[in-house]
Formats: C-alpha cells, sequence, structure tokens
C-alpha cells in the first residue's frame, strides 16, 4: 500500500530529526564541558562526526519524503494534463 510507504517514510523521518534534536543539544553540552583550548581534540572529533551522521540521516530521509511527494505530483500532473488534452481535442 502506497500509504504504508508514506507512513514508514514520515516515521523514519520523525525519529530522524528527533535523534538530531537530542544529540544536537549532547553535542553543545558536550562541546562547552571542554572548555577552553587546549582541550582533547579527539572528543572534540568524536562530537563532530557523531552530530554530522545525524545531520546527514536527515538529510537523506528529507530527499526520500520530496522524491515521492514530486513523483506523486508529476504523476497526477501528468494525468490531468492529459484529461485536459482529450477534452480540448473532444470539444473541437
Amino acid at each position: 500500500m502506497p500509504e504504508e510507504a508514506t507512513r514508514k517514510l514520515l516515521k523514519l523521518f520523525g525519529m530522524a530529526v528527533t535523534d538530531l534534536e537530542e544529540q544536537t543539544k549532547s553535542a553543545l553540552e558536550r562541546i562547552q564541558a571542554l572548555g577552553p583550548r587546549p582541550y582533547d581534540a579527539a572528543v572534540a572529533l568524536e562530537i563532530v562526526e557523531q552530530w554530522l551522521k545525524l545531520s546527514r540521516e536527515v538529510t537523506e530521509r528529507w530527499l526520500e519524503l520530496t522524491r515521492l511527494i514530486v513523483e506523486n505530483q508529476t504523476r497526477v500532473q501528468t494525468e490531468l494534463l492529459r484529461l485536459i488534452g482529450d477534452a480540448r481535442s473532444a470539444g473541437k
């Protein structure tokens, strides 16, 4: 069912956004806890890497949803334009 696929995509997107929000809060707190320089660069890189991975996940999920929406719109637009063309041809 197409609706189930859409629900699944929306759920995955929502989970990715929620995870990113939580990670953003955590990352900011951890970065602030590092204090002024010099700090452990490996720890800072780990924080940034984790955040970037989740950010990428949100972007990928967003693109999946966008593709789904555009595909659906294009399919309907094509059919509606065909119907308009048929109606115009029949009216001549």
